[in-house]
This record gives structure tokens, sequence and C-alpha cells, in this order.
């Protein structure tokens, strides 16, 4: 199949999108829709597992050129050994949050559950995989909009709709921002290929259809800059705009805050590695370098403050569900401190930890969801117990939380020691706040674990259970352990994987010459 892999794997979950309307239309049964979104998730997550060997069978980055047009006229999407980690997750958590659902959801709106989550599922691959900062807006809004509706899938309750308009009011602004940073970066370079955007920002001449200026205004730079970083800063719920998240991930439903908060929070980071890294990242012409290292200061601030207030805001909740909404906005705080510092130890950090984050936090929702169904509540002190009485759903939310807090030898632990490591390089002071937000962070934690483990149940539990949901999540569970483990204590097994993949971006220039032979 060579390149069309790369074509098909955001395309099929959207084509499956388009088609569960009529699947629902001819049977009328929910097992048959749920078994259709099922089939093209996995159909999605081999192609996922192709792309990923292809990736790293080849030294170069592969490009598929959408239509047969070659940038910057057409869009181009890409496949590395980066992108393909991150596609590979991708699929691997939508898959077991689609295959839970089969249980989990059993209300009349389970066709446009499908369809919305299949909608998602397509846009954060396309926001992976694309080339095009102009894809990439479109790819934000096919996420953005399934989203908006997943948060309002309980339409007939108020919370959900006023959560959803919300989220949607607040991403539609961002995206209309990020709208705003295209048009400048129009004007300026005269094209919206990325790989064209960056030769030029690095001295190169890019496309030879595109404008070539002399030199550029660092004040439009900073600008392209700071507005797509506010953009992308919605998307992943860092501070200070994060208001949305908390109170989004209550409304939903259990498997929907695990694609909120385990992938859909990840499409601004990827959004603001590819602007700020892979267009301005490396040496870039002088002029541009002040502007650079002036935003790239303020994303590592602003993590660090996210970070921080998402560590303090978890300690306070009462409903387990926001205060795992809190610890994601600390996570992103993490991935942004990783992907600001702009080097590839950064970059490391900001791969390794948007891995480790998006299998345990999906982990951790997907358990809780199944706790909250048994006992009935979302209270935490309410949930006390549960570890002895639902044994399944509490292992998987015992290892969630242990990787989360950084424990080893669980993945958590590393992913935070890549971090520190990075920050230290950077600014000590920052390293200091990392570990000092985590330290916050790790009280809620345990608060959680110890109600969790060691205090007597103090509610009546409903009889049924659910099988499925209870296996696919301690399968992730399982497999986020075994992976991390594997990685901690085997350095060839984490050099083939992560340092291979950051080995191939930490040259900029090198890696766009290697695309650049698909520009006109």
């Amino acid at each position: 199949m060579g390149t069309h892999v790369i074509g098909l794997i955001p395309f099929i979950p959207v084509l499956g999108a388009f088609l569960t309307p009529l699947v629902y239309l001819v049977s009328r049964s929910r097992l048959t829709v749920f078994a259709h979104g099922v089939l093209f998730t996995l159909i999605t997550l081999v192609l996922s597992i192709l792309g990923f060997i292809q990736a790293y069978e080849s030294d170069a980055p592969q490009a598929y050129l959408m239509g047969g047009w070659p940038p910057p006229l057409g869009i181009t999407y890409t496949l590395d050994k980066l992108t393909g980690i991150l596609v590979l997750t991708t699929s691997l958590v939508l898959t077991v949050i689609m295959v839970y659902s089969v249980e989990y959801i059993v209300d009349d709106g389970y066709p446009w559950y499908v369809t919305l989550m299949l909608g998602v599922f397509s846009g954060i691959l396309g926001v992976i995989m694309t080339s095009d900062v102009f894809n990439l807006f479109v790819m934000l809004e096919v996420t953005g909009v399934s989203s908006y509706g997943l948060v309002m899938y309980y339409r007939h309750r108020a919370g959900p709709i006023i959560s959803g308009i919300k989220y949607a009011f607040v991403g539609a602004m961002g995206t209309t921002l990020y709208l705003l940073a295209l048009a400048i970066i129009y004007n300026v370079y005269g094209s919206l290929n990325l790989i064209d955007l960056s030769l030029k920002t690095h001295g190169y001449r890019g496309s030879s259809i595109t404008y070539m200026g002399t030199g550029y205004d660092a004040v439009s730079i900073g600008l392209i800059m700071a507005i797509s970083f506010w953009t992308f800063s919605i998307k992943s719920g860092v501070f200070p705009n994060h208001f949305w998240l908390p109170d989004a991930h209550p409304a939903a439903p259990s498997p929907v805050s695990a694609m909120l908060s385990g992938l859909v929070v990840n499409t601004g980071a990827v959004g603001l590695y590819k602007i700020l890294y892979l267009i301005y990242g490396g040496s870039v012409l002088d002029s541009l370098t002040p502007a650079r290292d002036a935003i790239s200061f303020l994303i590592v601030l602003t993590g660090a403050f996210s970070a921080i207030i998402g560590a303090l805001l978890m300690n306070i909740q009462e409903d387990v569900k926001r205060m795992i909404a809190y610890s994601t906005v600390m996570n992103t705080g993490y991935i942004f401190m990783g992907i600001g510092i702009l080097s590839p130890f950064g970059i490391l950090a900001f791969l390794y930890y948007t891995v480790v984050h998006s299998l345990a936090k999906s982990t951790l929702f997907l358990s809780m969801g199944l706790l909250i169904k048994y006992t009935g509540s979302r209270r935490i002190n309410e949930l006390a117990g549960s570890f002895k009485t639902h044994i399944i759903p509490g292992v998987a939310s015992v290892i969630s939380l242990l990787t989360l807090s950084g424990i080893p030898p669980l993945p958590g632990f590393l992913g935070k020691l890549l971090l520190y490591n990075a920050l230290f390089s950077y600014n000590p002071v920052f390293a200091i706040v990392m570990l000092i937000a985590s330290a916050i962070g790790l009280l809620a934690y345990m608060r959680l674990f110890f109600i969790l483990v060691f205090e007597a149940p103090t509610r009546k539990t409903i009889g049924k259970r659910f099988l499925l949901s209870e296996a696919s999540t301690l399968a992730i569970a399982l497999f986020t352990s075994i992976v991390g483990i594997l990685l901690l204590f085997r350095q060839d097994f984490f050099d083939a994987l992560f340092m291979e993949s950051v080995d191939q971006v930490a040259d900029v220039v090198k890696y766009m010459e290697q695309l650049a032979s698909s520009l006109i």
C-alpha cells in the first residue's frame, strides 16, 4: 500500500462517521451501530500500526499528497517516527474507548454518539499528520465541532447544554484567532504549507511559486506565534484558558471525558509543536530570533502557572471527575513547558509525556466511569472502598493514579524525569516549579488512592456488571504499565522508540529538506 496508508489513516474514521446514519436507518440496532463503530476504529488501528512500522523502517519522513496535488497548491500529510507514535497512541485509545462504550452508552442517542466519536477520531489524526497550516485549522474544527456535540450528549439536562455551549463558544473564539494568524502567515510568506514556511524562516528559498521576501517583520512573526499559542492553549485547556475544561468533563459521559482529556487536549499541544518548533525551531533568521525566544519563554511560564494552579485546584475538589479535569490542566501545563523549551530534550519530554498522559488519563476516566456507575455517585468520599468491591476497575484506577503521580517503575516516573532534565537545562527555576506542582498534585492523587483502597465502603453498589467495559479498561491499564516498565528498564527499547523519533526532527532544516522534494 506504500504511502497510501498515510492518506487512509485520517480518512477511514470520517468515512465511518458518514456511514453511521445509514447503518442506523437500515438496522435500527444499537449493537449493529456500535459494531460498525468498533470495526472502523479497528481498521484505523491496523492502518496506524502499518504506518508506524512504515515510518520506523524509513530514515526519512514520508509525505502523501492529497488528491495528487503537489504542495503548496495541495494538502500534504506527513508521517514520521514522532507522528507515527502519536497516531498509534490515538488509534489505540480511541479503539478502547469505542469498545468500552458498547455497554456504557445504552440510550437512544447512540447513532449520534458513534458518528461524533468517529468525527473526533478523524480530526485528531488529521491534526497530527497534516503539514498544511490551513488544513490544521480545518482539522481543529472537525475535532472541536464533534467534541462540542459529545459534551452535550445528555441533551435533556441543563448542565451538559450549558457546559457544551461554553466549550463551543470558547473553542470558536480560539479558532477564529487562529484564522487571523493564518491571514498574517499568508501575507508574510505567500504560503500555508508548513514545509515551505519552515524553509523560508530558516533562510532557504522554499517553493518556487510562492512569495519570497528578503526579510520578515519580527512584529508580524511575533503576532503569528502569540496568536497561535493563545489558540492552542484554549484547545489544550492550559491556564488561563482552562475554564471550559472542568465543566465539560463532568457534563459528558465518562468515555467522552476520557477522549477529551486523553486525546482532544493533545491537538493544542501538537499544533503548538508544528507552529513553534517545526516552523520556528532551530537556527532561524536572526531577525526572527528575539520574537521566537520571547514567545518561547512565555509558553514555558504559562505552562508553569497551569501546572501549579491545576495541582492546587485538584486538592479542593469533591467531584472525582472535576478533580481529574484539573489534573489535565496540570499535565497539559507540563506538556506546554516541554514544547516551549524548543530543544530536542524538550521535544522528547513532550512526546513521551503526551503518550503516557493519553494512556493513563484515559484509563483513569474509564475506570472512574465504571465506579461511578456501580456506586451511583461522583463524590470522592462516596467512592470509598471501591477497590475492594470492584477489583477490575479498582486495579485500573490504581495503576493510572500511580502512573500520573510519577511513582516508579510506572511510566509516569520517567516522563517527569525527562521533563525535569529538559527544564533544568533550560532554566532551573522552572524545574523547581515543576517539582512543586508535582508534589501538590501528588497529594490529590494519593488522597483518591487511599480513599479507594483503604477506606471502608459507604454505599451499596448495583448488581449489574459491565464486563466488556471492565475488560477494555483493564487491558489498556496493563498495556500502559507493561510498556512503561519496559521503557524504564530497557534503554535500547526506549532509544529505538523515542530517541530515534526525536533525532529525526531534532535538526529542523534537515527534516524539512527531506520533505522539500514534494514542493513545487
